[in-house]
């Protein structure tokens, strides 16, 4: 009897290192938007804007919001500075015209998280020093999204919602403050980039500041904890902003934003756009193991009686 018993307690541990593997690669993540430009088009919409790079870099439409006018959208080749062709939104004006793509509608789950990432660059700038002008974000569209450029009288974006990265341009001295992530949910009144609620989730760190027009690589997480939502937005390898908003606006997001805040004329140049959802749930493969686990022990009790 004992023999048997040292048998089964042998295939129950070697069956709980099994389970403590797959667990540890248990999550399945999936790329939802994926946009190099490479197609040289920036709604998807014939003629392009420029010569392609790679047709088969389509990506998603990226359509101007409600704000002034005086803006430029486009794909140019910025092959100097980034990858080829790349998003240029260029306020030439004072004005806060957002620009949104689509993904399909991706609800977090406990445990599961949306990463946006990509590289961005400032050419120019007017003033050449502006609190938290640069601007992006992830938000749920609230279901009235409608597709094309709006017009500036046009509330299409109001209602959305969501999270507002705000990076300062130039060396800016009016505050301490280089880099914050916002609740954006004053839906009653606003676009995309506009007013929001603080997380007290700040910066103090100069290196944050888009102060010259090298390349950055910014990365921002939301995590579904609970009924809370944990967030980390970085620029490069910098400190990350870590923290977690007890009030969130929700957890379905199928959005991407980019703007400039509406006191700042702004070139900024923008490529790489990746938005990316891991979901935090037992592959198939776990599932079985764990099924074998159970046997295994129900059995092992058996054979000691």
């Amino acid at each position: 009897m004992a023999k048997h018993t040292r048998k089964w307690a042998g295939i129950a541990r070697a069956v709980a290192i099994s389970i403590a593997a797959f667990t540890v690669s248990s999550a399945s993540a999936g790329v939802v938007l994926k946009d190099g430009f490479g197609d040289g088009d920036r709604n998807n919409a014939a003629p392009t804007d420029i010569a392609p790079t790679d047709a088969t870099d389509v990506g998603t439409a990226w359509y101007l919001g409600a704000g002034t006018s005086a803006v430029t959208l486009t794909v140019v080749n910025d092959a100097t500075s980034i990858t080829g062709n790349t998003l240029q939104l260029f306020n030439t004006s004072s004005n806060n015209r957002p620009i949104t793509g689509q993904f399909a509608d991706q609800a977090l789950a406990d445990g599961d998280k949306i990463v946006l990432r990509f590289d961005a660059r400032v050419i120019s700038a007017s003033p050449a020093t502006s609190d938290r002008s640069f601007r992006f974000g992830l938000y749920n569209n609230a279901g009235t999204y409608t597709s094309g450029d709006k017009g500036s009288t046009d509330v299409t974006y109001n209602d959305d919602q969501g999270y507002n990265a705000r990076v300062d341009v130039g060396a800016d001295t009016s505050n301490s403050t280089s880099m914050d992530l916002t609740r954006d949910n004053t839906s009653a009144d606003t676009i995309i980039g506009g007013t929001a609620t603080s997380l007290s989730a700040t910066s103090t760190n100069a290196a944050n500041q888009l102060d010259d027009d090298t390349v950055r690589h910014f990365v921002l997480t939301l995590t579904r904890n609970g009924t809370s939502l944990d967030y980390s937005l970085q620029q490069d390898n910098n400190a990350a902003i870590t923290g977690t908003d007890a009030s969130p606006t929700g957890f379905t997001f199928n959005e991407a934003s980019f703007s400039a805040r509406s006191s700042a004329a702004m070139d900024l140049r923008l490529d790489n756009i990746e938005v990316e959802y891991t979901a935090a749930v037992p592959e198939p493969a776990s599932a079985a193991v764990l099924a074998l686990a159970t046997a295994a022990l129900a059995l092992r009790r058996r054979r000691a009686r």
